[in-house]
């Protein structure tokens, strides 16, 4: 330890830097953590019917990775759109995966491999806003079977 720095823990809960408190409000401890959401698929047609999530955290979060991972393709033809939405859960958006088949085959599609024309790795969401998954027009669901995962950092 470089000589005149002195580090300690006086009482249970307190840590102490050269004889002076070290303090944080939870909101300074918890922006820029890395933190991971995940859910299940559902077979549903509507705007934000494959997945629905709503941005928890009391401020801002940039959303650095979105996966979708389906272990058992849809029935029919069908495609979907991933994306941030201010509006509401129901709204298509497909800022992240656009226009991605889901029925050709399974497996793990990513906003980054997957973008498609209007899609990007990464985006910011407001605080109470959506990140929604929505099958494509035409499109149906049916037999699908998956989970998302949001890995996200508080800004």
């Amino acid at each position: 330890m470089k000589s005149g720095f002195k580090f300690g823990v006086a009482k249970l809960k307190q840590l102490f830097l050269n004889d002076i408190e070290v303090t944080a409000a939870a909101a300074d401890l918890n922006r820029g953590a890395l933190k991971k959401a995940t859910g299940a698929l559902a077979a549903v047609d509507t705007g934000g019917g494959l997945f629905s999530w709503v941005n928890p955290e009391g401020a801002a979060i940039f959303i650095e990775h979105l996966a979708v991972k389906v272990t058992t393709k849809a029935t029919g033809a069908c495609s979907m759109d991933c994306g941030v939405t201010s509006t509401n859960a129901t709204t298509l958006s497909d800022t992240m995966i656009d226009g991605k088949d889901i029925n050709a085959a399974a497996g793990t599609f990513t906003s980054d491999e997957s973008a498609g024309t209007n899609g990007k790795q990464g985006r910011r969401c407001e605080s109470g806003k959506w990140v929604t998954g929505s099958v494509v027009a035409g499109g149906a669901s049916a037999g699908i079977v998956g989970t998302y995962e949001i890995y996200y950092r508080v800004l």
